[in-house]
């Protein structure tokens, strides 16, 4: 068992037509690891994380009475719970190599955006809120895999880098689009990071 913390660059990637991706986040997650071997190379991996991702994304908007376009950076906070296999490569000196892959469910905590909406008649109206649970999905379904180096302290201490990718496999916005109706509000949210972590 042990910790980690996990700096990660996070984006979104529009599944509407008229949505256009609008650059990449910083953004960081921190939790608790667990792991279980049932052999001496392989192990299955779980815990919890609480992830803070970004993502930013440009689509038509309509806020009465006027018409323009929407320029939205989203704060999504997740409690994550992995679930991975592990595979280990017998120690070199101090230190093992890993790669590990798996499903990792994410729940919403909340999220925040930071809107900059552009018209032609009003130039650009600028607000923050908290989307509401008919905007945003409660869950986050993904793969993850990820590659690193165990660097073994001493008997019962071990320090883990890594890094992993997180790939959507589900939409984490939901609704319909203010201007038109036929659009959805449809996107995955993606990330990967840079694991730091100590087991004990």
């Amino acid at each position: 068992m042990g910790l980690k913390v996990a700096p990660c660059i996070s984006w979104m990637n529009p599944n509407e037509k008229n949505y256009i991706y609008n650059g990449a986040a910083a953004g960081i997650s921190f939790g608790f690891i667990s792991e279980f071997y049932f052999t001496g190379h392989y192990a299955i991996s779980t815990g919890f994380n609480f992830s803070f991702l970004s993502g930013n994304l440009q689509f038509p908007y309509a806020l009465s009475p006027d018409i323009g376009i929407l320029d939205r950076k989203y704060n999504f906070r997740y409690l994550e719970i992995p679930l991975m296999m592990k595979m280990k490569t017998k120690q070199y000196g101090n230190f093992s190599f890993f790669g590990q892959i798996g499903f990792g469910t994410g729940f919403n905590l909340r999220t925040k955006v930071k809107d900059n909406f552009m018209t032609q008649d009003h130039g650009t109206i600028m607000d923050k809120k908290n989307l509401t649970t008919s905007e945003v999905c409660f869950i986050r379904e993904a793969i993850l895999v990820g590659l690193g180096t165990e660097y073994k302290i001493d008997e019962s201490v071990s320090l883990i880098i890594g890094l992993s990718y997180s790939n959507s496999l589900n939409n984490v916005l939901l609704g319909k689009n203010t201007k038109d109706n036929s659009l959805s509000n449809r996107s995955s949210l993606n990330y990967a990071e840079l694991n730091i972590g100590v087991l004990f």
